[in-house]
């Protein structure tokens, strides 16, 4: 009779391990199936932050582009601005010059 109680309860402990072991088993399943839902949450995650950083990287670019063009087509009229005012000063300073060289004083009113 007492071996008959150990050996039921020895039975009684293997089935208890073998569901503790199927516990486990699920557990790991469990933790494998949450984390890698948690990892496609995140990619889904970074994906939306990645497109919407993309999406205003471009937005920026092309402001940067814009004022690039604005400030260089000022730069670019100053420059002829420039241009045309050293070409009339040196139209008056060869003029003068010429006006230097005449000895006439009627020659210098023509």
């Amino acid at each position: 009779e007492t071996l008959q109680r150990i050996v039921s309860t020895l039975v009684n402990k293997n089935d208890e391990i073998h569901n503790f072991i199927d516990m486990l088993n699920h557990t790991i399943t469990n933790v494998q199936v949450n984390s890698s839902n948690a990892i496609s949450e995140l990619d889904e995650e970074f994906d939306g932050l990645y497109s919407v950083l993309h999406e205003m990287k471009g937005s920026m670019a092309n402001t940067i582009q814009q004022e690039e063009a604005r400030k260089i087509q000022a730069l670019q009229d100053q420059l002829s601005q420039c241009s045309r005012a050293l070409e009339s000063s040196e139209e008056l300073l060869e003029l003068a010059v010429q006006s230097l060289d005449i000895k006439n004083p009627v020659e210098l009113l023509e």
